[in-house]
């Protein structure tokens, strides 16, 4: 049969080879998805969807084996192709049915999920289904198709764009489907060219056996012979090798070609010379078999590139001896054809990096690997803030660079042993095995968020991006590849919620937090506008003459109908929101004025300090505003001082000490909080322009019981003294820790044992009794 009319028979053939897989995949997808949604889907439905997958399924090894019994399945080669088609077309209509179906009973993220399994189906059927590209269109279009139509009727924006993505999802996949039947036809092509060539090869062989064995041709016939064969083996497409003993007497054009050498240079060599390591030992004993074989193996040309083969080789009588004959054939573009449609069904287009089907699996096997060896992982999942906007405005291949990327960034801030996909849009996620604790997850967590301050260059613009990160761990909040996924997702969104750039924990109580948390904030917002918040004041004395040399401004919020509302409980939900932002501002702006009030109302010149966060500190405008606040209260700059705590001014060196520098220019005082509980390094003392040091409450609580905390609180006066910076020691409650820190030269203290913190006419009361001493108040330490 010519070559041309064997080709598609055997597409078919490989089609139907691949039928009892599909069948099989197909049904245990659908129970997968069945238990998936099982609780949100009425029963009739899914066991009906699920029954029209199985009767699909069914019909397809039906076929299957009533073809495999067929006397006439070669001959008969395109009407099985359409019965496969038909077969394909009912089973992609039921997979385009699941989303659509289980729409009504299941939330979003299911039915984007379904949505993008349907896809992955698809995906998944290219190598199976591509032998026949008409097949294939079939089942893509069958499965796609429907969901497309339903995507763009759904109305939201979002589904329309995602079913443009999903469109043209489809259409590359068409595409790579053509490209690899294209490839197949190519290599079966040549592969019967071949089988051919050889067919001949052997014709030749039994012609010259059977006139030698008869004794009866004249040697001219015998060189003629011979001279045909030499001529067949020269213009060959596959490489013909003669060896005996293990060494080669002789090889055609083709082989030395494979190997990137000349026919001559490989006489006398062995073929273990260009094997590769792995393969050696096997090369050797298939030299010394005798048996008619087919076998795969991997030789290296002369440039060190490997070069897979197929072999076949048997023996064969050459110029009068018994040699063996080994058929060599090329099957790199196969395996590397093979090998794409494998990278693109595991990875996503744009970045390289694994997509969410590779991701689930690998974390499916460190999951497996963290039980067996009892260790904790992390799953981050990163959503870009305002990524839709850049995209929107830049255009989409500006975002596509943008991805890209930070894709990079990414993979330069991780470990080797750490994961990286992209499951879509603008989100990755991240596993991190062997971590101790979340303390670990959230230095890595930190780490990555930082990789996001220096821009992104792209069209020559700096963009600036910044993460909601969220986080899932294993053991402890999943011990499933979907579960850790949901869970990092649900965290993820909690993170966004509380302002982006940062990162947010998994925890079963989240969603309880998340409901009270969004209702403080909404109350903050409108303390707020209702001017809700008030200061109290608690007065910092000289531990030497007594005499009140300052005083803390410390925010209170009184909540109609809730009385007062701790600190501790809004301050962090101001933080995490931004509001902590504004607020900041009215405490500084309250704080100087009512300082300078009492200054006009005839008491002494008295400093007061302000506590700064960590995001009013980041503000941009921050130095203009403190100018304006002094400007408008008329208070002398050497009367405010701004306390902030190690970690703010720690978290960007740099930057600290050059805004810090900027504020002390204004005339305005620095303190550190809480010093001694986080970096306490001489380094940054040296560094930053400090003023004053507080020592916590922590180390004063037992200063003259412990001998610990005497020790420390001792060291943090000698070390502020030999730099020539003040002291105020927080949290004074006894005679005796008063005395204590006097005796060891402490000039400043505050706590319950003078003052609680008091409105501000309590306050002025307290002036009148015990007179503040007229000094400066960023010197008086």
């Amino acid at each position: 049969m010519p070559t041309e009319n064997r080709l598609f028979p055997r597409q078919v053939d490989l089609l139907y080879q691949q039928a009892k897989g599909t069948a099989l995949a197909s049904v245990v997808t659908a129970l997968l998805v069945a238990a998936t949604v099982a609780p949100a889907v009425p029963e009739v439905l899914l066991l009906g969807w699920l029954a029209a997958v199985v009767v699909a399924a069914g019909l397809l090894v039906v076929i299957h084996g009533r073809r495999r019994r067929a006397s006439d399945a070669e001959q008969n080669a395109s009407l099985w192709a359409n019965r496969f088609a038909g077969c394909a077309a009912l089973a992609g209509v039921c997979w385009s049915l699941c989303p659509i179906l289980f729409s009504a009973h299941v939330g979003f993220e299911y039915q984007l999920l379904l949505a993008v399994l349907v896809l992955g189906v698809s995906a998944a059927a290219l190598p199976m289904f591509s032998a026949v590209p008409r097949v294939y269109r079939v089942f893509a279009l069958s499965a796609v198709a429907p969901l497309l139509v339903w995507g763009m009727l759904a109305g939201a924006t979002a589904s329309r764009e995602l079913t443009v993505m999903a469109a043209v999802f489809l259409l590359l996949m068409l595409l790579t489907s053509n490209r690899l039947a294209h490839t197949l036809r190519e290599a079966l092509r040549a592969q019967f060219n071949n089988d051919a060539l050889v067919t001949s090869l052997q014709d030749e062989v039994a012609t010259r056996q059977a006139a030698e064995q008869a004794a009866l041709q004249s040697t001219t016939t015998a060189r003629a012979s011979q001279a045909r064969f030499e001529q067949l083996a020269a213009v060959a497409s596959e490489g013909l090798v003669f060896h005996e003993g293990g060494i080669i007497i002789n090889a055609n054009q083709a082989f030395a070609r494979m190997l990137g050498t000349s026919p001559d240079s490989l006489v006398g060599r062995s073929p273990l010379e260009f094997a590769i390591p792995a393969h050696r030992a096997r090369l050797k004993e298939k030299l010394r078999s005798h048996r008619d074989e087919t076998y795969e193996i991997t030789l290296a040309d002369a440039a060190g590139r490997e070069v897979p083969l197929v072999v076949q080789s048997r023996d064969f009588d050459y110029e009068g001896r018994r040699v063996r004959l080994a058929a060599l054939r090329d099957v790199s573009d196969q395996r590397a054809a093979e090998e794409r449609v494998r990278y693109l069904a595991q990875h996503d287009g744009l970045t390289g990096l694994p997509n969410r089907s590779h991701l689930l699996e690998s974390l499916r096997q460190s999951l497996s690997l963290a039980r067996r060896q009892q260790f904790k992982l992390g799953l981050l999942m990163f959503d870009l803030d305002r990524f839709k906007a850049i995209n929107d405005s830049l255009g989409h291949a500006a975002g596509d660079d943008l991805i890209c990327a930070v894709a990079e960034r990414l993979k330069q801030n991780l470990r080797a042993e750490d994961l990286i996909a992209r499951p879509g849009s603008d989100e990755f996620l991240i596993v991190l095995p062997y971590v101790n604790d979340s303390q670990d997850l959230a230095r890595a967590a930190l780490k990555l968020q930082r990789c996001f301050e220096m821009p992104f260059v792209i069209e020559r613009q700096d963009l600036y991006l910044t993460p909601s990160i969220g986080i899932g761990t294993f053991p402890d909040d999943g011990d499933t590849p979907e579960q850790l996924v949901l869970r990092a997702e649900t965290a993820m969104y909690q993170a966004k919620k509380a302002g982006g750039n940062g990162f947010a924990f998994y925890a079963a109580e989240m969603s309880a937090l998340a409901r009270e948390h969004l209702a403080l904030e909404n109350q903050l917002r409108q303390a707020i506008e209702n001017r809700e918040f008030h200061l109290h004041y608690q007065p910092q004395h000289d531990l030497q003459s007594n005499a009140i040399v300052g005083v803390e401004a410390l925010i209170r919020w009184n909540r109609p109908g809730q009385g007062m509302i701790a600190p501790l409980k809004f301050i962090p939900v101001a933080e995490m929101s931004g509001l902590i932002v504004p607020i900041g501002e009215w405490v500084m702006q309250e704080a100087c004025r009512q300082a300078q009030d009492w200054q006009m109302r005839g008491a002494e010149p008295i400093g007061v300090a302000v506590n700064v966060s960590a995001r009013q500190f980041k503000d941009p405008e921050l130095i203009t505003k403190i100018a304006q606040c002094l400007e408008s209260t008329g208070l002398d700059p050497h009367l405010l001082e701004l306390e902030l705590t190690e970690s703010i001014v720690m978290e960007d060196p740099a930057n600290s000490a050059a805004r810090l520098k900027k504020i002390r220019d204004l005339g305005v005082s620095i303190s550190i909080d809480d010093f001694g509980t986080g970096y306490s390094s001489l380094s940054y003392l040296r560094q930053f322009p400090i003023d004053i040091l507080k020592i916590d409450r922590s180390f004063v609580r037992d200063v003259n019981v412990d001998a610990h905390n005497a020790a420390i609180v001792t060291a943090i006066l000698a070390m502020a003294r030999q730099l020539q910076i003040g002291v105020v020691a927080e949290g004074i409650e006894t005679a005796e820790q008063q005395a204590f820190l006097a005796q060891h030269g402490c000039g400043i203290g505050q706590g319950f044992y003078f003052s609680k913190p008091v409105p501000p006419a309590d306050c002025e009361k307290l002036f009148e009794r015990r007179p503040a001493r007229t000094l400066a108040f960023g010197i008086v330490r």
